[in-house]
């Protein structure tokens, strides 16, 4: 590797965390990242770790990176191989990350592409053996990663199920079905449901909010012990849904999902709330791309942009 190269990388990696460092204040101060898309929130929403801590791996990576090849310079080829493989670890990672994004979040977070871009970059200044090495690195871990199962099955990791995102619960005493109901405190459809449900009924319910719930009035209900609103983001967004209100039946044969106010409360009102509960579904909604059956209509808040007035359609 020239010395030209060797300097160009130490400025980019840099400038990259310089970029970094932007985005970690950004979130001192703002208490949020800067988003760049609408993806970077769904991305974020579904990492372990919080934001500012994923960012602060970022800048020392960075740095480390070009304080590596501005010592390699002076230091002989042993410390430059160390800072090639520093590189490939680089690629390593970013390969994990946009792998998650293609077959879990099923978008793409633009920050991270940025980031993404730029230890391509950094990898392509350093050869072009250092480049097919990250494409092969890259390669395996996409490869790898599209064989892998990232269905509801993931939410058993760490003994969570999804009990482990229910607020709280109402119960009768003889319970012809068990219903998990999927809302948000902000969304007017989802309102109009829990409304319907005031009173007795035949059903035990559980309520999974996809957010923390600062008050929840409903009579009857009765609160568990902690949950996590994050776990019924994921499952939702793990079976391919992006609205709320949604009802989760669960029976012998598996779970049936049911979509849309309408939708949800004309089956509340036909499976809970008669002497006789009858099997009503409209099948007209059914998806066939789903493994689990789900029912729609078109009476939902999106998990991202919340209805703006009673009534609104997504």
């Amino acid at each position: 590797m020239t010395e030209r190269k060797s300097k160009l990388i130490s400025a980019i990696s840099f400038a990259a965390s310089i970029l970094v460092m932007i985005q970690i204040l950004v979130i001192l101060f703002r208490g949020e990242a800067a988003c760049l898309n609408l993806g970077c929130k769904i991305v974020e929403s579904l990492i372990a770790i919080p934001p500012l801590y994923f960012n602060i791996v970022g800048f020392f990576y960075f740095q480390a990176v070009c304080w590596l090849f501005f010592l390699a310079r002076r230091k002989g080829p042993l410390l430059m191989d160390l800072s090639r493989l520093f590189l490939l670890t680089g690629v390593a990672v970013e390969g994990v990350m946009i792998a998650y994004q293609i077959y879990v979040a099923g978008t793409f977070c633009a920050y991270c592409l940025i980031l993404f871009a730029i230890v391509l970059l950094l990898n392509a200044l350093a050869g072009w053996k250092q480049s097919l090495a990250g494409i092969s690195i890259l390669s395996g871990t996409i490869l790898i990663s599209s064989m892998l199962s990232y269905g509801p099955t993931a939410l058993l990791s760490k003994q969570q199920t999804i009990n482990s995102g229910t607020y709280g619960t109402r119960t009768c005493l003889n319970p012809q079905k068990e219903l998990y109901l999927f809302f948000s405190a902000d969304c007017p459809h989802c309102k109009n449901v829990l409304q319907a449900l005031e009173g007795c009924s035949s059903c035990n319910f559980h309520f999974n909010p996809i957010e923390n719930l600062a008050d929840f009035d409903l009579k009857g209900t009765k609160r568990t012990a902690s949950y996590d609103p994050e776990l019924n983001k994921l499952l939702l967004k793990l079976l391919g849904i992006d609205s709320i209100p949604v009802l989760l039946e669960k029976n012998q044969s598996g779970f049936s999902l049911i979509k849309g106010e309408k939708q949800i409360i004309h089956y509340i009102q036909q499976a809970c709330y008669l002497a006789d509960p009858l099997l009503y579904l409209n099948t007209e909604g059914q998806s066939s791309q789903n493994p689990i059956p789900v029912f729609s209509e078109e009476e939902e808040c999106s998990l991202n942009i919340e209805c703006e007035k009673e009534g609104q359609q997504r």
